[in-house]
């Protein structure tokens, strides 16, 4: 589950700026790693392209969300070295270590490491073997634009 910020309810960022800051940070890392990253349905990743997000009420209240995405991308030669250096390359914005362990699926080791940052955004990588994947998760907002609309 999201967490609101610390120290209180969740800020009125406004959807596009939440939005931008989100599929920045995963650009960020995606480039960081390397490769072509997906979507599942297999469409290229496009920071750029903001279209078919919504917010997602998880936040521990009735009127916050946040946005999410997850993208899949190449294996790497060691994923512990890869998770060292996202940590460090991360940790000059705020975010801190609070998950890193080891597994295997399917021939596939990887490591799950969470990033998180005071203001509630987490950063979730997978870097693997064979394939990895990258989850980012927005602070949470409880501007009005987030809200689900209904025609």
């Amino acid at each position: 589950m999201i967490s609101t910020p610390t120290g209180g309810p969740a800020p009125q960022t406004a959807p596009l700026d939440l939005l931008r800051q989100m599929l920045g940070l995963t650009d960020e890392l995606a480039r960081f790693h390397g490769g072509q990253w997906t979507h599942e349905n297999g469409v290229v990743f496009d920071p750029a392209s903001t279209a078919g997000y919504r917010g997602v009420l998880s936040c521990g209240d009735d009127s916050s969300r946040h946005f999410t995405v997850h993208i899949f991308g190449p294996g790497v030669s060691d994923p512990e070295a890869a998770t060292r250096a996202a940590a460090e390359h991360f940790a000059d914005q705020g975010f801190s270590e609070a998950n890193n362990f080891e597994s295997t699926a399917k021939d596939n080791r990887y490591f799950v490491q969470t990033l998180t940052r005071p203001d509630g955004t987490s950063v979730i990588y997978h870097p693997g073997t064979k394939h990895s994947s990258i989850d980012v998760e927005s602070a949470c907002s409880s501007h009005p634009g987030m809200a689900e609309r209904t025609p």
